[in-house]
């Protein structure tokens, strides 16, 4: 395992790690991506909606 790259945001650090793309199939590769695209819409969605309520 090697983490060949860190993200430092406000809410939280990304690791990214090697292992977890090596070898991988271009249609499982296709999946990772639309699900880490769906997590990330349904962050921002949430985060939205609590500045929305915080402004009540």
């Amino acid at each position: 395992m090697a983490i060949v790259k860190t993200y430092h945001y406000p809410n939280g650090t990304v690791y990214i790690d090697d292992d977890c793309y090596r070898d991988v199939a271009p249609d499982e590769m296709q999946r990772r991506i639309e699900r880490l695209q769906k997590t990330a819409w349904e962050l921002l969605m949430n985060q939205e909606r609590r500045k929305k309520d915080e402004g009540k």
